[in-house]
């Protein structure tokens, strides 16, 4: 019998703007290799997962988002990676979220952003999300950014959908 995963529990976030882009993040592993994604991260002990959602905003891409502006949960997923401090990956839940266009920065320093590998934002369109390039264990590809379309075309899903990504 295989013992169970320990998983970090998370948030991510789908920040998509009036012109349908979708902010994304860059960040640097441990290993070198990079890997693209949207806003998030862990849930802290005793936090919901709106107060999650708004804390990671807040410091990855300086939005101050109301509680009551944090979209649906649209999709749920497993990933299993090398992620340290005894965890065997993440349990995360994925939120869509309308937003203005504005120029991201977060209200973490940028040696805490670099500490935390994040180098990068950029605003990208389901075409250039398509075409990110694969230096590693990419997250934006094919299956993310059908799914990102299927998102701003159809709207959300009535339960979150499971991902595979």
């Amino acid at each position: 019998m295989r013992p169970a995963l320990h998983l970090r529990p998370a948030v991510r976030v789908l920040l998509v703007d009036p012109e349908d882009r979708v902010l994304t993040c860059r960040w640097i592993l441990g290993d070198g290799r990079g890997v693209w994604g949207v806003p998030g991260g862990g849930i802290d002990p005793g936090e919901t997962h709106v107060d999650a959602v708004r804390r990671e905003l807040r410091e990855e891409v300086g939005l101050d988002l109301p509680a009551d502006r944090v979209g649906p949960c649209v999709g749920h997923r497993v990933h299993v990676f090398d992620i340290g401090g005894g965890y065997d990956g993440q349990e995360e839940w994925m939120y869509l979220v309308r937003v203005p266009h504005f120029e991201p920065r977060g209200e973490l320093s940028d040696e805490e952003l670099a500490a935390e590998g994040l180098v990068e934002l950029r605003w990208q369109t389901v075409a250039e999300l398509r075409r990110v390039p694969d230096d590693g264990p990419v997250f934006l590809r094919d299956g993310v950014a059908g799914f990102v379309e299927r998102m701003i075309r159809g709207g959300h899903p009535a339960q979150p959908e499971e991902l595979s990504f």
